[in-house]
């Protein structure tokens, strides 16, 4: 059941990003959920890439997840960038535009470890980040399992 609402959600965030672009690593990305519909935004915190290589279909990369209240706790996530025909290389995708999903967590493609934070600041492991990358930065959505029961955030990056 978990996984197939996951695929679905990443089906439809797929469906919805339009053109997308490679994951950059160059900046400090900003978390945020629109938390009460209509712009009022909150934070998951901040994410930041340092990039690891070719994964077999993927190029890996190391997250530090930094907590929204508390930059100095920082967790760890393990985000995969599917590679295409069209741009296999992961020196490339760290900079140049091209069509592709990013995900983290044990519950979608690819797998990998991903702790993350909820709106409160808490930590929790197994959180499952599912996202396109466009013009307004990363889209998607985090599904953190807060109190045994996930809380799926609609987010998008700065």
């Amino acid at each position: 059941m978990k996984k197939s609402v996951l695929v679905a959600a990443a089906l439809a965030t797929l469906a919805v990003s339009g053109s997308a672009s490679a994951l950059d690593t160059s900046f400090e990305r900003v978390l945020s959920v629109d938390a009460f519909g209509g712009g009022g935004y909150l934070t998951l915190g901040s994410l930041t890439f340092v990039p690891l290589g070719v994964n077999g279909q993927f190029c890996d990369y190391l997250a530090n997840w930094s907590n929204p209240f508390n930059p100095n706790d920082v967790a760890l996530c393990l985000v995969h960038e599917l590679r295409t025909n069209f741009a296999p290389s992961c020196i490339v995708n760290e900079t140049v535009d091209v069509t592709t999903a990013v995900t983290a967590g044990s519950g979608v493609s690819g797998g990998g470890q991903c702790t993350g934070f909820n709106l409160k600041g808490e930590a929790y492991d197994n959180v499952s980040l599912i996202l396109t990358e466009g013009y307004g930065g990363l889209q998607g959505i985090a599904v953190i399992p807060s109190g045994g029961i996930p809380t799926v955030y609609p987010i998008r990056t700065n």
